[in-house]
């Protein structure tokens, strides 16, 4: 467990600036974490010779991948997401990709984080675990959901 002597010397690392940016008294909106949970004692680097351990804690934007290609002017129309772009911990958002690609679900769907909470087991300092018979679940609720809707698909 991270002293606070450790969590105060963290930087981000590679997310710094995100990082710097949270708020006080921020939590993962997936998981509930706060920076301080967040934080776990890992590889740093484990697929190059120069890996090591040291305490990691990864932030990323997360964002409804059904509205890249209006984002990326490689379509053009209304592009509505299902959920606002949003900061939460990389763990949440590597399970949002894990789920996809485990249960083989569309590149373009992103569950929202709110779905997330509900099919991650997360502990402080520690990985998450995923309840994949969630996601599935969650997958296929969204997508009925997106589908019975009158607003633009783009996860066909």
């Amino acid at each position: 467990m991270p002293t606070l002597a450790d969590f105060e010397a963290f930087d981000g690392h590679h997310c710094r600036d995100i990082y710097a940016g949270l708020p006080q008294g921020w939590t993962c909106p997936g998981c509930g974490r706060t920076p301080f949970e967040i934080l776990r004692w890992a590889v740093r680097f484990p697929r190059t010779p120069n890996a090591f351990e040291d305490w990691v804690g990864g932030y990323h934007t997360h964002h409804d991948h059904g509205v890249d290609d209006v984002r990326f002017g490689r379509a053009t129309g209304p592009a509505v997401a299902r959920f606002p772009e949003t900061v939460m911990c990389e763990q949440c958002n590597s399970a949002d990709g894990a789920a996809k690609r485990k249960l083989g679900l569309r590149r373009d769907f992103s569950f929202a984080p709110w779905e997330i909470r509900r099919f991650v087991t997360a502990m402080p300092h520690s990985a998450h675990t995923i309840d994949y018979e969630m996601a599935e679940a969650l997958y296929r609720q969204a997508e009925a959901a997106w589908s019975a809707s009158t607003r633009p698909r783009f996860f066909d």
